[in-house]
């Protein structure tokens, strides 16, 4: 797979199909899929709008966040309520073009109305922290259970926010920034971890590397759960006859269903909007890159595509794209 570059240019106008709605985006989120995005588009078409994590407003000016997910809405994973099993399963920003645009094109179904008293910088959470709600939901945890939460990025926050929902008393986020770590103690990271010698009732790996995998596996306790829903790293990374013996239980969580979505809000508004920050369309570019580096030094990044000022016409509109290149 040739690598891709980021580039801010113009397009038509998003022509809405039957049942859709064109949203004015007042913030897409910027994600780890975003980033591993630049190494390998996975399964995107190039050349793409990316951009899921999406909120904005309706053309009769309701607030909302897109739900990004859907399925063919037929099969029995659709009926069954988890459309991210179906074999067609779409992705706002990855099948079709995102948000990362001034206005975008979403199935008016796909959209949740959110709170006034919700800030935009705090709604940008909804969708990783929704993917967060599944993961506690899969992993069967209770308050009871000690929990370790592997990376602060917003799947992370959101692991420990759903924690300490549910009434966990322990829990320590392995984040080697400062500012993500301080942001998990908002939300009731109780430790930093690791924590020598500790091991956890269940572990979440939000981060997807191979070493964040292995960490997983070494701090869990005999018999308990590890819950992936981070993917840096095609490599498992883990020493499967250690897994065995220990008995650990592995489980796999992908995005979420439309009531986790929903529940996501609530805890979206327990974040702080400082920990965000905003960059326009023509600085999206150098943040994912520097994110891709290395640089955690961001709790959450969002794109205001109408900052700095709109440039469109009735013809056009600008947005952020991935594109191939040819490696030199």
């Amino acid at each position: 797979m040739a690598p891709t570059e980021l580039v801010v240019g113009e397009v038509a106008e998003p022509e809405p199909g039957d049942g859709d709605v064109v949203l004015t985006v007042e913030l897409a989120g910027l994600g780890g899929s975003e980033v591993l995005a630049l190494r390998d588009p996975g399964a995107r078409t190039l050349p793409l709008i990316m951009g899921h994590g999406v909120v904005g407003r309706t053309p009769e000016g309701r607030r909302v966040a897109v739900n990004p997910l859907s399925g063919c809405g037929d099969c029995a994973r659709c009926t069954a309520g988890v459309p991210q099993r179906c074999a067609g399963w779409r992705m706002l920003g990855v099948h079709h073009d995102g948000g990362l645009a001034e206005r975008v094109a979403v199935a008016r179904q796909a959209l949740v109305e959110i709170p006034d008293g919700l800030a935009w910088e705090q709604a940008v959470f909804i969708e990783p922290f929704a993917n967060a709600v599944r993961a506690w939901e899969r992993s069967g945890a209770t308050g009871g259970d000690a929990v370790g939460v592997i990376g602060a990025g917003g799947l992370g926050l959101g692991c420990v926010a759903a924690a300490r929902q549910a009434g966990a008393e322990l829990i320590d986020c392995f984040e080697p920034s400062d500012e993500r770590a301080l942001a998990a103690k908002g939300l009731g990271a109780t430790g930093r971890g690791p924590v020598r010698g500790r091991r956890y009732d269940v572990v979440f790996d939000s981060v997807g590397s191979a070493a964040t995998r292995a960490l997983a596996i070494e701090h869990t306790r005999p018999g308990g759960h590890i819950v992936l829903l981070g993917f840096a790293d095609t490599v498992a990374g883990f020493d499967p006859v250690a897994f065995i013996r220990a008995e650990h239980r592995l489980t796999g969580s992908f995005v979420f269903d439309d009531a986790q979505f929903r529940t996501a809000i609530g805890l979206a508004g327990r974040t702080d909007p400082a920990w965000v920050r905003v960059f326009g369309l023509d600085a999206a570019a150098a943040a994912l890159e520097g994110f891709s580096r290395g640089d955690h030094s961001i709790v959450k990044a969002a794109v205001r595509p109408a900052d700095p000022p709109n440039t469109w016409s009735a013809r056009s509109e600008r947005v952020v794209g991935t594109d191939a290149r040819t490696p030199s």
